[in-house]
């Protein structure tokens, strides 16, 4: 197996982590949740259509707590768009890819683990970004009292060229 199809492989796995969580949310009644823990399982999602290079991922905005974003995400909505921007400067993780709103303001970050599966194949240019946009959005002020960041998902529609 060469390398480009190692990292598909990955990111794959990474993928079908997120359409599993989904699976695994149907399975299960509200109450069973920790408040704070797994509420939001069944937003995570991802589709993988071979055929076509066609890969979707559903997956939850970290970050969101800090540096005012819980504020700027209360003005957002469900089909917002959303700009997935490589950030390899960041310094927690060269890796990373920023969430910015069609304002150009940080939302947060796609999650490390699915930033470590995309980035070598979005820095070969085997892989775009075709689309974005707010899945699932549940800002501060709709949440419990004891809740300390909002809530947002992103939808993510990408080509793969392998």
């Amino acid at each position: 197996m060469n390398e480009r199809q190692t990292q598909l492989n990955t990111l794959l796995r990474e993928a079908e982590k997120l359409r599993l969580r989904h699976e695994f949310a149907k399975t299960v009644e509200p109450n069973w949740y920790e408040p704070g823990q797994m509420e939001y399982l069944g937003q995570s999602d991802s589709k993988w259509e071979q055929e076509t290079g066609l890969l979707t991922l559903h997956f939850e905005s970290r970050g969101t707590r800090y540096d005012g974003r819980s504020e700027l995400i209360e003005r957002l909505k469900v089909g917002d768009p959303i700009t997935v921007r490589r950030d390899p400067q960041n310094p927690y993780n060269p890796n990373n890819f920023v969430l910015l709103t069609k304002r150009g303001e940080d939302v947060g970050y796609m999650p490390a683990e699915l930033c470590n599966a995309v980035a070598p194949l979005y820095d070969a240019g085997l892989l775009r970004f075709d689309r974005a946009a707010i899945s699932y959005v549940e800002p501060l002020s709709k949440r419990s009292r004891h809740a300390r960041q909002a809530v947002l998902f992103v939808e993510l529609v990408c080509m793969v060229m392998i």
